[in-house]
């Protein structure tokens, strides 16, 4: 029986693939029965069907032969001290790679992946620290990484010697912090038997607040202690959280939201395996074992005699690996 499957720019049908019948009465060919081919118009195709956030512009590019994403975010410069509250820029991200013979799937994938990125940048950015009275951002990603190898010492802060409640320490470590213009309040804490701490923080935003996720939030945190180190690092690693929350379940390709939690894991298990279930043809079997080890084949990088070399052959040498 013939059937039509629609492929998109970028892609080409292995030959003699096999057409899979879904459980719904669909025909298909799945994402590991063909080719890709991608060029710049494929992936500007693909980024036309993507919606997120219209803060988060998403650009394509080719530099040379190279294709690449690249995250714009419409927002505030957060190092411009005296910049208006109405002022704003577009701020761009890095540069993504992306390979004509990546799947099409693998290419949305890293928009998302891009954007997921671009807005944790601005998440840690938002997180300010007031320590020896100086408002610092100690989590954005421009803090100097050599720098910091070479000087660092790790100097304890000196806690208070006064005994104060564990609601009275948490309150002195929130005042300290300031996130997205919002403020940060205790609502609950709770010591566990096993020592760790359950702690509830309010989040009060106000109209200069720039990220929708945390507007009438509470945070729930655990801790091993309460110091300023631990509590900041559990509040951030929260707000990432939801930020990464915020991008599964509002991104969308076609207006499906594939990793928004709603979606039934149970239901994308039974459509990959109904993809894969089936046998093969001896003849197209060859074809797609070949096929694959072209495609692995393209993604080893030349490796060229240095240091780096070295350092890599003692992994190869460690683990036994074919090279």
């Amino acid at each position: 029986m013939d059937k039509e499957v629609q492929l998109r720019l970028g892609e080409k049908v292995m030959s003699k693939a096999p057409m899979v019948k879904l459980s719904n009465g669909e025909f298909c060919i799945p994402q590991h029965y063909l080719t890709y081919h991608h060029t710049l118009q494929s992936v500007e195709a693909l980024i036309c069907a993507i919606e997120y956030d219209p803060r988060y512009v998403v650009f394509a590019a080719q530099d040379g032969e190279c294709i690449y994403i690249q995250v714009g975010v419409v927002g505030h410069d957060n190092y411009k001290k005296h910049s208006s509250a109405n002022e704003l820029k577009l701020l761009l991200g890095r540069k993504w790679r992306v390979e004509p013979e990546l799947p099409t799937s693998e290419i949305i994938q890293s928009v998302f992946l891009a954007i997921k990125k671009s807005r944790e940048h601005e998440v840690r950015e938002l997180f300010k620290l007031k320590v020896n009275n100086s408002v610092t951002t100690p989590f954005n990603t421009h803090i100097d990484l050599p720098l910091m190898a070479q000087f660092y010492e790790n100097k304890q802060f000196q806690q208070s010697q006064t005994r104060v409640s564990p609601q009275q320490q948490i309150n002195h470590v929130l005042s300290c912090i300031n996130y997205d213009n919002c403020i940060l309040t205790l609502k609950d804490v709770e010591q566990r038997k096993n020592g760790l701490w359950l702690i509830d923080v309010g989040i009060e935003c106000n109209d200069l607040s720039t990220l929708p996720e945390i507007k009438n939030k509470t945070l729930f945190l655990q801790t091993k202690d309460l110091t300023l180190n631990t509590l900041s690092r559990a509040l951030m690693n929260e707000l990432v959280f939801l930020s990464d929350l915020h991008v599964d379940q509002n991104f969308s390709y076609q207006g499906f939201h594939r990793c928004d939690p709603a979606i039934d894991i149970a239901e994308i298990a039974d459509l990959s395996q109904q993809t894969r279930k089936h046998e093969l043809a001896a003849q197209f079997a060859s074809e797609f074992s070949k096929s694959n080890y072209e495609t692995d084949q393209m993604r080893i990088p030349p490796v060229k005699p240095g240091p780096l070399a070295k350092k890599h052959q003692k992994v190869i040498e460690q683990f036994h690996l074919l090279s």
